[in-house]
């Protein structure tokens, strides 16, 4: 059984989501992702001769963090904390929760050796329901499982597509998203050299 086929529900919400958002980024810029996974693969190569490991060896443990990284995301979204008043964090901590795990990903796909050809920029976002994004992340936490057992370029791509997804259902252009990426690409280099 497939990832989709095992939680067919949650997967349709975030399926029509992610077309809706996509027929947004039609509009937009077409942007290579190519660029951001070789700006990945020099601050993998960096760190990983900085601390003599090869992106094999961590390859778990990037998956690991990745999940971590979602969590503390969805921990910042709080879409999911029904007992609570108290709403989301500011969107600029989020959307830097984000690209903690978008860092993550592009490794993941890299080590793997999966990469998209390109996203389609959006120049409009559609905020989605907590309800949405409360699935979203279920449905996401499911993916990250299934790449974890299957190791495959599908169950990478669906991983890439569902999180890329969640940025517009958590309001954010790509270009922001980009921006963020680049912003916090610079601050892991200083980390790195400062024995982070």
């Amino acid at each position: 059984m497939s990832c989709k086929e095992s939680s067919l529900v949650c997967y349709d919400i975030i399926e029509r989501k992610f077309h809706r958002i996509t027929k947004s980024w039609k509009a937009g810029i077409k942007v290579t992702m190519e660029k951001l996974f070789q700006k990945q693969r020099q601050l993998d190569t960096y760190i990983e001769e900085k601390r003599n490991v090869t992106a094999e060896e961590v390859l778990e443990e990037k998956l690991l963090a990745f999940i971590v990284e979602t969590g503390e995301l969805a921990n910042e979204v709080r879409c999911f904390k029904f007992w609570s008043s108290k709403g989301p964090s500011d969107k600029a901590v989020i959307l830097e929760e984000y690209v903690d795990g978008l860092h993550f990903l592009l490794s993941i796909g890299n080590t793997l050796s999966e990469k998209p050809e390109f996203v389609q920029s959006e120049n409009t976002t559609e905020e989605g329901t907590e309800k949405e994004k409360t699935k979203a992340f279920l449905e996401l936490t499911n993916l990250t499982s299934a790449l974890y057992n299957e190791k495959t370029g599908n169950a990478y791509q669906e991983t890439f597509r569902a999180y890329i997804s969640l940025a517009g259902l958590l309001g954010y252009t790509w270009e922001d998203v980009l921006e963020a990426y680049e912003s916090k690409n610079q601050e892991n280099y200083s980390r790195q050299d400062n024995n982070y």
